[in-house]
Formats: C-alpha cells, structure tokens, sequence
C-alpha cells in the first residue's frame, strides 16, 4: 500500500478526499468477490447476514455449588416468612404454635374496661352510711402506722403498731404496750407517706392506753364514737399496720360487747368490743370504726390459739376517754385509785354448783399494795365492799374509781375449806393506792 502524504493545507486534503471519493464510486462491482461458502450477492438479508461468517466459541462458566445451596437457603426463607405473614394475617400469632400444639393455644389479649366514673354517694349506702371503701378512703387519713427503735438496732423497727389521730396538731392515741419497748425512738408514718420523730406524753399500761404527739400541724382527726351505742351484729372496719402492712383494711361484725380482757403489759383486765375482723400483730391502736365512719374502739390484742379464728378485741372508746384525757393534761393517770389485785367473778350459780360463796376470786396480789399487808391470799373470795355484795367484773372498779388514793376500804372475805384447815370468813381493812401503771390492778 503507497504512503499516504500528508495535505499541505486544507485546501488540498479536501480535494484529494473528493477525489478518493469518486474513485471508490467508480470500482466495478464484478472485481469483488465474497468468501468460500458465503451466500451469493444477491441473496444477502439481514438474518442470513452472519451466515458466512465463523464467530469464535464460548463455553459458558459453571456457578459454583455454594452460591447455588444460598440461593436456595433463601428461596426457603423467604417462602417460610411469607407462609408465616399470611398464617399471622389469617389467625393471629398463635397460628405457628397451634400447628404444632394441635391448636389448643393461641395469642389472647384480655378485654380490659376503666371503672366508671363515680362520685361521693359511690362511697356511701342509700342509709347515709360508708362503704368499706368509703371508710378506706375517709377514714383512712386518720390512722398511722408507728415503728419502735430500740438498742438492738439502728434501722429496723423493733416493734410495730397503730394509732389514731386526735387532733389536727399531731396529738396520737395507741396502746401502751406498743410503745413501751421504744428505748430510742418512736417514728409515726402518715398515710400519706410522711414520717415524724414522736414523743410520748403519757402511758397507762393498766389500760393499755397511750399517747403520742408528732410536730404537725395539717393532720386529720378521727371522730369518736360514744361506744354505748355500739350494737351487736353491726358492721365495723378496722385500719390499721399488721405485720408492717401499712394502711391495711379489714372488715367483720361486732361478735360480743363487754368482754373482759388482760392487756398484754400488764394483769388488768379491760373492757373490749369483739370483732371477727382480722386483727394481727401490728393493728394494735389502730382504729375500729363503724360504718358512720366514726371509732368505736381501738383495736388492742388478738387471741392467738391454733383452736381459735376470727377474734379481735378493741378498747371502748368510753372506757379510753377518762384515760387518754388524763393522759393529755397530766401525762398519767393521777389521782385514779386502785386495790392491787387481780380476779375473776363468781356468779350464784357458779358458787352453788361448786359448793363456795359468790363474790370476786383473787388471783394475784400486789406487792407492793396496802391489801398484801392484810391476811388476803390468792383464791380467797371477797363477797363484799363496805358492806356492798360483790360479783360481778363491774363491781369493784365503778366502786374504786369513786374514791381517792388514800381512802380506806373494807372487805368481808371467803376462804374456802382445804385439807388442813376449815372453810373461813373475815374482814380486812387497808388502805387504796395510787394508780400509776402498776402491773397488778383491780380492773
């Protein structure tokens, strides 16, 4: 092939390419000729267009087996969540489970509704009295929890109990025996949850009364109930902090009135209310109330016994008035007289049947008394007072509360007949004391 040279100028290059051009226009046609095997000029198409020519071979490359087994890995996996989608969308999502549980599972939300609204007469009865809630929710504020700090530990109570607000200046009445164990420190708990530091303005373990004071101002008082009007079989609600429950409710009937008890710090016996609503360790001093929403008693011990069930005691608030009201203007029971003894009645039926006089059987004498200077000895029977026959519960104390500390008393005595020596009648004299929470009492 010549060397193409190189156009001086654009002139010329122009006019040779013209004139290559007409060359090439000018070639016969008969001077070409096709390859060996090619169709004829005549028969060239477009498909039969690469029928003469020879393309090179390519072998396609085999895919590799592990991304043929992910392929189908994830084929599986979407099949298996789309069957899932649709079982969920169909039946919920236990479907899955139930097709192995054999369909006795399945997803369930629990149908849920909001307590209709209700207002104040929801918390009172067509009578005008409370509910149980309706005591909760009013009475509730007046009742607080108490915690007993002794030497044996800083931070965990060692006693607890209840008591009752009395007034809006942070005045508490309890039980004796729930703060006499407080060596350290007495902690009162709101029902709202506030807690204060209390002092003790006076304690009567004879009657199981006491009284507290906390520094607050803001506080609600209970309303007090005269307890002579308490009926047999009403409906009562006791509030109070068993086994450190604070705030705990429960509710029963009055079972008896006037039951005689001892308190559980001393010998003396005590006028209660029993109820069958639950009272445990820890309601002591709190508050039983009627359905008026008024404190009928405070709740003071239980009987504990594997054979009973369903019987609590709470002091009268009529037999707690005098005390705590002594309580508060003298921080004790001053000027209040006392024998010095321990007893239980026998009735005239009771004497008859076991062949002795009725009158009132001492159990225990106190020591430190005037009558353990005379010749009265337990199991001795005194029938009479100043000439006055004895033998009921009632009988000594309404006689001995009406009389001073100093007073001289006399007593006309029976003693039964023992192997040595024969049945006995006497009179003795001696002198009333001070009642100042001895542990042996005439009450």
């Amino acid at each position: 092939m010549n060397e193409i040279e190189k156009p001086e100028n654009t002139s010329q290059a122009a006019e040779e390419m013209q004139d290559n051009t007409e060359e090439i226009k000018t070639v016969d046609p008969d001077s070409f000729t096709m390859p060996e095997g090619s169709v004829s000029a005549g028969e060239i198409v477009d498909k039969d267009f690469w029928r003469g020519i020879t393309l090179p071979e390519v072998t396609a490359k085999p895919k590799k087996k592990k991304n043929v087994l992910f392929s189908l890995t994830m084929s599986l996996v979407f099949i298996a969540v789309g069957f899932g989608i649709a079982c969920v969308t169909a039946r919920g999502q236990g479907t899955l489970a139930n097709l192995v549980t054999g369909g006795k599972h399945m997803t369930f939300s629990l149908p849920v509704s909001k307590r209709p609204e209700t207002g104040e007469e929801a918390l009172k009865d067509s009578q005008g009295r409370y509910t149980a809630e309706g005591i909760a929710e009013v009475c509730g504020r007046s009742v607080v929890s108490i915690d007993i700090y002794g030497d044996s530990s800083d931070f965990i109570p060692a006693g607890q109990g209840s008591g009752i607000i009395m007034s809006v200046d942070g005045y508490i009445v309890s039980n004796a025996h729930v703060i006499d164990k407080a060596t350290k420190a007495i902690k009162v708990v709101l029902n709202d949850g506030r807690e204060y530091a209390a002092e003790v303005i006076g304690s009567d373990a004879n009657t199981d009364i006491a009284v507290i004071k906390i520094p607050a101002t803001d506080l609600e008082p209970a309303e007090f109930c005269d307890s002579d009007d308490v009926k047999l079989g009403e409906e009562v609600v006791a509030i109070g902090n068993p086994a450190g429950y604070r705030n705990s409710i429960t509710k029963g009937i009055v079972s008896g009135l006037d039951r005689r008890i001892l308190s559980e710090n001393s010998m003396s016996m005590i006028s209660c209310i029993q109820v069958d609503a639950a009272v445990n360790p820890g309601n002591s001093g709190g508050a039983l109330f009627n359905m008026w929403g008024q404190v009928i008693g405070i709740t003071s011990s239980k009987l504990a016994s594997v054979d009973y069930e369903g019987i609590g005691f709470a002091i009268a608030t009529n037999d707690a008035k005098e005390i705590i009201e002594q309580l508060m203007e003298h921080g004790s029971t001053e000027g209040r007289a006392k024998i010095g003894i321990t007893f239980y009645p026998i009735s005239e039926e009771t004497a008859a049947i076991n062949g002795v006089t009725a009158g009132i059987c001492v159990v225990e004498i106190d020591p430190e008394c005037d009558v353990a200077n005379t010749e009265l000895l337990p199991d001795d029977i005194i029938t009479a007072i100043d000439g006055k026959s004895v033998s009921e519960y009632d009988d000594i104390p309404s006689y001995v509360h009406s009389k001073s500390p100093g007073d001289e008393l006399s007593c006309h005595v029976y003693r039964a007949a023992t192997d040595t020596e024969k049945e006995k009648e006497f009179d003795i004299t001696f002198k009333l004391m001070s009642d100042n929470g001895s542990l042996v009492v005439e009450d």
